[in-house]
């Protein structure tokens, strides 16, 4: 009896010895899916032109070893922002590189620069993968802009026209019932909402203006990133409001 104890336990011992040292199917998918920035085997730039305009136009030289691409992409791109919050760039493998532009909406548009039979290029991708768009927003800050400190209210109130209506466009931010939420609080021509937001930890609600005094963001600030989360403007004499980012 002892024997076929000490053996039993010998053989739990080097049971889960094995299964400490060998990571389960769900350890490796979910590793296959995280991203690992990669060291790059090569080089890339972004640089833009007619920044003023409607449509800019994109640039990308992409090279690996001696292998070379340059394309040019038309896109309307985020104004007023540094080129270090309007795109950022992911090596996820040592000759692969995506490129995140942000368009007006705050949403990005991405480029993949790829080697492939030998032949560097340059592609616009519709939909990139989630582990790619996942990293660039989570851990390189894509969609949050740096504060610059000097434009951040808690109450908006501008007289304009549009359409043919004349009024004050009001975005404010209150109280609310529970500490951790705000009410935001926008009208114009007469027509207003009310909404119950809250606001996650370590971070502070403010309006954030743009040039333009009939837009501006419900932004969520947090040290020196600012994270616009709702769109405000007025169109044509109409109130709008456009969820940018989920909130929780």
């Amino acid at each position: 009896m002892q024997q076929f104890r000490l053996g039993l336990a010998m053989a739990i011992a080097v049971l889960s010895a094995c299964n400490s040292g060998n990571p389960t199917a769900s350890e490796q998918a979910a590793d296959a899916n995280t991203v690992h920035p990669a060291k790059p085997e090569g080089t890339v730039s972004v640089s833009i032109g007619n920044r003023d305009k409607d449509t800019s136009q994109i640039t990308i030289q992409f090279q690996v070893k001696d292998l070379k691409k340059e394309k040019t992409f038309d896109q309307e791109i985020l104004k007023d922002v540094a080129d270090g919050d309007l795109y950022k760039v992911l090596w996820d493998q040592p000759n692969s590189v995506y490129i995140a532009v942000l368009k007006p909406n705050h949403n990005a548009r991405y480029y993949h620069g790829s080697v492939d039979n030998g032949e560097a290029k340059i592609l616009k991708v519709n939909t990139a993968p989630q582990r790619i768009w996942q990293y660039m927003e989570d851990s390189l800050g894509l969609g949050k802009i740096t504060n610059t400190g000097n434009n951040l209210v808690s109450s908006y109130r501008k007289d304009i026209q549009s359409g043919k209506l004349l009024g004050a466009f009001v975005a404010e931010i209150k109280p609310a019932d529970k500490p951790e939420n705000v009410e935001l609080y926008v009208e114009f021509g007469g027509v207003n909402k009310k909404m119950n937001i809250h606001v996650p930890a370590g971070s502070k609600a403010m309006i954030q203006p743009t040039k333009d005094d009939s837009h501006v963001y419900f932004s969520f600030v947090n040290g020196e990133q600012v994270e616009p989360v709702i769109d405000l403007y007025v169109d044509n004499g109409r109130l709008q409001i456009k969820t940018l980012k989920e909130i929780n």
